[in-house]
C-alpha cells in the first residue's frame, strides 16, 4: 500500500511533462514489459492454456485498464476527497463479490472493522467532501466503475493465485491492460508531444517498477495466503500513506479531523485481521 501511495505525488509531478493518460499508458506498458523480461531471463513457465490467458486478459482489463483509467482520469473530474471515498468502496464491493463467488464468509467483527476503516476514509476526506465545488455525475459514475473493476480484478486474482506464474501473470496483464489506455489516449486527442527529459524519465521508472510492478507481484502472492477480505482492509492504508508522504516530503499539514480518520483506519485493521481461522472438522 505504501508503494501504491507513492504513485499519487508522482502522477502530480508528471503533469508538466505529458498528458495524464499518456503517463498511465507508459507506466503500465513499461511495468509489464519489465516483468515479462525478468520472467524470460529466469526461465519461468509461461502460461499455456486458453483459460490461463483468459484470466490474465480479464485481470488486465479490470485491474489495469479500468483501475488506472479511474485513478488517472475519472478521479480528476471530481474533488480528491470524493474520489478517495468512492475509490475506497472497493473493499466493500470485493467483500460482497467474495461472499458470493469465493464463498468467503466474513464475520460480524470483520464486517464491523471493514466499515470502521471505510468510516476513517470518509473522515479523512470530510473537508474535501464538504467543498462547494460542483461534482459532475459522470465523474462519480466513472470512479465507481473503476472501484468495481478493481474489486473484480481482486476476485480474479484470488482465483488465479498459485496456478499461473506470478511474473508472467502480472507482466502480461499490465501489458495487455495498457493497450486500452493507449487507445483512450488517442481517442481523446491527437498523439500528444512528450517532454522526455531525465526528470520525467525517473518519474516513469519509479511509477513503473516500485510503484506498479513490485506491488502487483506482492499483492498477487498474498492472494494465496489469506482471505480476500483480510487483505483488502489494508487498502484503506493507501490514503494514509499518501497523507504521510505529503506531510513528510511536501510540508503539508494534517488537520485534527484527518488524524482522527487515520486512527479509525489503524484501529480497524486488527479487528479484521486478528480473527483466527476456524479449525477444520
Amino acid at each position: 500500500m505504501a508503494l501504491w501511495a507513492i504513485c499519487y505525488p508522482l502522477i502530480t509531478l508528471s503533469l508538466p511533462y505529458a498528458p495524464i493518460m499518456l503517463t498511465a499508458f507508459i507506466r503500465a506498458a513499461m511495468a509489464g514489459c519489465t516483468l515479462i523480461l525478468i520472467a524470460v531471463l529466469l526461465g519461468r513457465p509461461a502460461p499455456k492454456g486458453i483459460k490461463e490467458y483468459g484470466y490474465i486478459l480479464a485481470i488486465g482489463i479490470t485491474a489495469t485498464s479500468i483501475g488506472f483509467w479511474g485513478m488517472f482520469y475519472a478521479g480528476s473530474l471530481i474533488t480528491p476527497g470524493l474520489a478517495t471515498v468512492l475509490t475506497n468502496t472497493q473493499p466493500l464491493i470485493a467483500g460482497i463479490l467474495g461472499w458470493h463467488l469465493l464463498n468467503e464468509r466474513i464475520g460480524k467483527q470483520a464486517l464491523l472493522g471493514t466499515l470502521l476503516g471505510f468510516a476513517g476514509i470518509v473522515v479523512i476526506s470530510a473537508e474535501s467532501l464538504l467543498a462547494k465545488e460542483s461534482q459532475p455525475l459522470s465523474g462519480v459514475v466513472f470512479v465507481v466503475i473503476a472501484a468495481t473493476g478493481i474489486a473484480s480484478s481482486n476476485i480474479l486474482l484470488k482465483k488465479a493465485a498459485n496456478s499461473i506464474d506470478i511474473l508472467f501473470a502480472m507482466g502480461f496483464q499490465l501489458l495487455l491492460g495498457s493497450i486500452p489506455l493507449g487507445l483512450l489516449m488517442l481517442l481523446q486527442a491527437p498523439l500528444p508531444s512528450l517532454n522526455l527529459n531525465w526528470e520525467y524519465t525517473w518519474i516513469l521508472l519509479t511509477l513503473a517498477i516500485p510503484g506498479t510492478a513490485l506491488p502487483f507481484i506482492v499483492w498477487f502472492w498474498l492472494m494465496d495466503k489469506a482471505p480476500l477480505y483480510k487483505l483488502n482492509v489494508y487498502s484503506f492504508l493507501t490514503p494514509v500513506f499518501g497523507l504521510y508522504f505529503g506531510y513528510a516530503y511536501f510540508s503539508e499539514t494534517l488537520s485534527p479531523v484527518q488524524w482522527l480518520g487515520i486512527l479509525l483506519i489503524i484501529g480497524a485493521i486488527p479487528m479484521v485481521t486478528s480473527l483466527s481461522r476456524k479449525p477444520e472438522a
